[in-house]
């Protein structure tokens, strides 16, 4: 029983890494017909001998870089070996995206001049939130209980508590029984879920509605308001899981297997709701009556707008938020102020409450 948190954290490994080789593997197949490797091109050629030439020896690169992560993650598990682990983790987010870039060069002597004419409406939208205001009010009401249970007990909480275990199970990080060392996991909580809750805002409020044949898409199944729903899931989910991060001074430390399996549902859940989305967009780009001579070409923005093919910025377009060309959801118009100040705020926010509310033993 004493290896339990290591052998389960190897699962949670195990895992991990099977549903990333998964998703790189699906990636290039999760963009609008007319697009392939965030590249224009004629809604033909992603099932052409070519395409499907640079398909595979994609996915072939991409599954051998990922491996090479892992094995970097794995070395770095000895102490005195912890720089490969950090770089282990880093390959693993960024080294995948070096068989992209390759297969992208690969798609651009094959790419057709885009369909610029782009169907818009003369007033905003008005943002339909999924469940309404009242449910969208349901995780700032659980953290606000968390909150509230708190205060009530606040004479019961130690005076320095554990907030951090490594995987051995012992604990490696310590806070206090100050207002920002008990209350820091809600407050930053509040900061994400009025982060996603506004993203979900601007995404529903903004993003083009793909029409389909019999009229405009209804409420809740066009794909804005399907990837509203996923971000109001994780609204609930984060609220939760916060709230139990808050409460571990008085429940005592988390069950590692319990912390590891909802991990690994997480996992599987958000690589599900993925493909879904997909499907949900292919099926209403495949029916819109906006496509051109029956095929579509593109998303209506041109290839130098998008940077690496991943990043968008285009000075004059006034949207802030874009629909992603390479995976699912939406991404912002970096050449936005705005979108500086957003990216800097998700970022800097919660690291500051995760720094002020944590403290080391000398």
């Amino acid at each position: 029983m004493e290896h339990m948190p290591l052998i389960l954290f190897c699962v949670l490994l195990v895992v991990i890494g099977a549903v990333e080789a998964a998703i790189f593997w699906k990636l290039p197949l999760w963009e609008r017909p007319g697009l392939f490797f965030s590249v224009t091109v004629p809604p033909e050629f992603r099932n052409s001998a070519e395409g499907r030439k640079l398909l595979g020896r994609y996915r072939t690169l991409a599954m051998v870089l990922i491996a090479i992560g892992w094995v970097l993650v794995l070395a770095g598990g000895v102490p005195r070996r912890w720089p490969l682990l950090i770089l282990g983790i880093a390959w693993l987010g960024f080294g995948p995206l070096i068989a992209f870039q390759i297969a992208r060069e690969g798609v651009m002597p094959h790419a057709a001049k885009p369909v610029l004419v782009r169907e818009a409406e003369r007033a905003p939208r008005a943002a339909h939130l999924p469940g309404g205001w009242l449910l969208q009010a349901g995780p700032f009401a659980v953290l606000g209980a968390a909150a509230i249970y708190l205060h009530a007990h606040w004479d019961q909480i130690p005076e320095i508590f554990p907030v951090h275990w490594g995987i051995d199970g012992q604990p490696n990080g310590w806070s206090g029984r100050t207002p920002i060392g008990v209350y820091g996991p809600l407050i930053m909580g509040v900061a994400i879920v009025a982060g996603l809750s506004l993203i979900t805002y601007g995404v529903l409020r903004e993003a083009r509605v793909v029409r389909v044949p019999g009229g405009a898409a209804s409420h809740g199944r066009d794909f804005p308001h399907q990837v509203g729903y996923f971000l109001s899931g994780m609204e609930y989910y984060l609220a939760i899981l916060l709230s139990f991060v808050a409460m571990m001074p008085l429940l005592g430390p988390p069950n590692i297997a319990l912390v590891l399996g909802s991990s690994i549902a997480l996992i599987v859940i958000v690589f599900l709701a993925a493909h879904h989305l997909n499907q949900v967009r292919a099926y209403q780009i495949e029916s819109s009556t906006t496509q051109t001579d029956g095929r579509v070409f593109g998303d209506g923005t041109l290839d130098a707008h998008w940077k690496m093919g991943i990043f968008y910025y285009n000075p004059d377009d006034p949207a802030l938020l874009v629909e992603k060309r390479f995976g699912i959801g939406y991404t912002m118009n970096f050449a936005r102020g705005m979108a500086w100040l957003i990216l800097a705020l998700l970022i800097l926010i919660p690291l500051a409450l995760a720094f002020a509310a944590v403290v080391r033993r000398g």
